[in-house]
């Protein structure tokens, strides 16, 4: 203990050149140790705002299409519309035609008619049936139109719609479709 208190003065020299010395080479390595920390964190901040960037970018790209196919389907869709109104307004035409002619047919079988009772009036022998012949062609010949006339508007609508439909797809997967 002796030698402590002789030598004091040079071992605290010692001691503090020793902190010293460890006190810069630390804050020399944990100054390099921050300033990789810190260009790595700018690297991934950078790196995020890119990914962001291109995230936004592709969203917007992808609205973008939507809207455009959304806007060709409802375009497809009007024009279907139409189509079907007038397909509708074609079968009414065509029915108030019908209509017409099975009033003519009628009116035809109605004189018809009334010449064959005339004729059977003549002729005691035979016996006197509620309807004729022509009357029975002519209530065919109305049947046979309107349900005519119900299929065609059926194959009309489904013709339309399937047209409808093959334009959507075309439309969603950007082929074009051609038009029959």
């Amino acid at each position: 203990m002796s030698w402590l208190l002789s030598y004091w003065k040079p071992a605290l020299i010692v001691l503090f050149c020793f902190l010293a010395v460890w006190w810069f080479s630390h804050q020399r390595y944990t100054a390099g140790y921050s300033k990789a920390n810190l260009e790595w964190a700018l690297k991934w901040q950078e790196r995020d705002a890119d990914d962001a960037t291109a995230l936004a970018k592709r969203q917007a790209e992808a609205r973008a299409e939507e809207q455009r196919r959304q806007g060709e389907i409802d375009a497809i869709e009007k024009k279907a519309e139409g189509q079907i109104a007038q397909a509708a307004a074609d079968a009414d035409h065509a029915r108030a035609v019908s209509d017409g002619l099975h009033d003519e047919a009628a009116k035809l079988a109605a004189r018809l008619a009334a010449s064959e009772r005339a004729h059977r009036a003549a002729t005691a022998s035979e016996s006197t049936t509620g309807t004729t012949g022509s009357e029975l062609l002519a209530e065919l010949f109305r049947r046979a139109d309107q349900r005519a006339g119900e299929l065609a508007a059926i194959a009309d609508q489904a013709r339309i719609r399937g047209l409808t439909c093959e334009a959507a797809y075309g439309a969603l997967t950007s082929a074009k479709v051609v038009e029959k």
